[in-house]
């Protein structure tokens, strides 16, 4: 889903400078003069090196005696290419440290060479405070009725993918683990919650398959409210291309999530995923195991209680995936 940016208008102390493009470059209007002007505590930035006015700000700031961390995705893939040669010297020279998403990314920057000391995971987080409130909520009875309300067979095990309907989220291979699943004679519900231009395509996909009394294609929703209704009336959770925020977003409402296995094509918070404790990992590209994972965790959610299942999604959410968490860290940097 498309990220509503937050409105700091009522912020006293945030200050806007509008970035504009040249070419492969970004700038950002009135930064520099700006960062000349200040001597902060500590600062912590975002930053590739194609983002000049920033990485020209981190370089005053150095300068000036103050410590700048930048907040980044690290190098993702364990690839020795010359890529990830370069962001190891951009990181490396540039900063006084990184504050990374993943423990992975920061394996693969220690593997390059890069002290693990300067190299901190703050890992990601969603809405926190307003999810908390909200999880544990919905009734069974409320449970059912929703489901009623998207499928015939609301009795099926039903699952759900939150987010765009791109390319990258190889969404067609979920239906065609549906197929596989209905061949060996068992039913199960897909909810899509999102849009995007890969719709169509699995529309007809769908019609091809003559399954279309087992999925639902919701649209898009930006109330959090009804995306926790949404998540929390499946039972599982599955993206079966690159899975982000999406693995977050379902396990922090207790319904455990299934992706690929492949590392090099994922993003950070596929890590959330713990195999046979709150989900599964499937090997990339490959549907017929996509197929076993679903009944595995299925399985799984079927053994478990419905509280012992909600724990186990939720304990590393609130151990780590959390704004209290990166709080923490960030204030023990400076």
């Amino acid at each position: 889903m498309n990220v509503k940016p937050y409105d700091f208008k009522d912020s006293a102390d945030f200050k806007d400078f509008p970035a504009y493009k040249i070419g492969p470059f970004y700038f950002n209007k009135g930064l520099i003069r700006y960062v000349i002007s200040q001597k902060p505590s500590g600062a912590i930035v975002h930053s590739p090196p194609h983002w000049i006015s920033i990485n020209i700000a981190t370089l005053i700031l150095r300068i000036k005696g103050v410590k700048v961390f930048n907040w980044t995705h690290g190098i993702l893939t364990n690839h020795r290419n010359l890529k990830n040669r370069f962001y190891f010297i951009f990181f490396k020279y540039f900063f006084d440290g990184l504050l990374v998403y993943g423990n992975l990314a920061k394996q693969n920057l220690i593997n390059l060479g890069f002290d693990k000391e300067k190299i901190k995971v703050i890992y990601n987080s969603l809405n926190y405070k307003e999810q908390i409130k909200l999880r544990g909520k919905l009734t069974e009875k409320k449970r059912q009725s929703i489901r009623s309300s998207l499928f015939d067979n609301p009795n099926n095990d039903q699952l759900v993918f939150i987010g765009r309907l791109t390319v990258q989220k190889k969404l067609h291979l979920l239906i065609e683990a549906i197929k596989l699943l209905k061949e060996e004679n068992i039913f199960v519900n897909l909810l899509f919650v999102g849009d995007g231009d890969q719709k169509k395509k699995l529309q007809s996909q769908v019609d091809k398959y003559k399954i279309a009394d087992q999925i639902c294609f919701y649209g898009a929703s930006y109330d959090e409210t009804q995306n926790y209704k949404l998540i929390s009336s499946s039972e599982c959770c599955v993206a079966p291309g690159e899975i982000g925020l999406t693995a977050m977003h379902s396990l922090m409402y207790g319904v455990p999530v299934i992706s690929h296995n492949d590392m090099n094509r994922q993003m950070p918070e596929f890590e959330v995923i713990l195999p046979n404790i709150n989900g599964a990992l499937f090997e990339y590209g490959n549907t017929v195991d996509l197929k076993e994972k679903i009944k595995n965790v299925l399985k799984l959610v079927k053994d478990k209680s419905k509280l012992q299942m909600k724990k186990d999604c939720y304990k590393i959410m609130d151990e780590y995936y959390n704004p209290d968490y990166q709080k923490k860290l960030i204030d023990s940097l400076f």
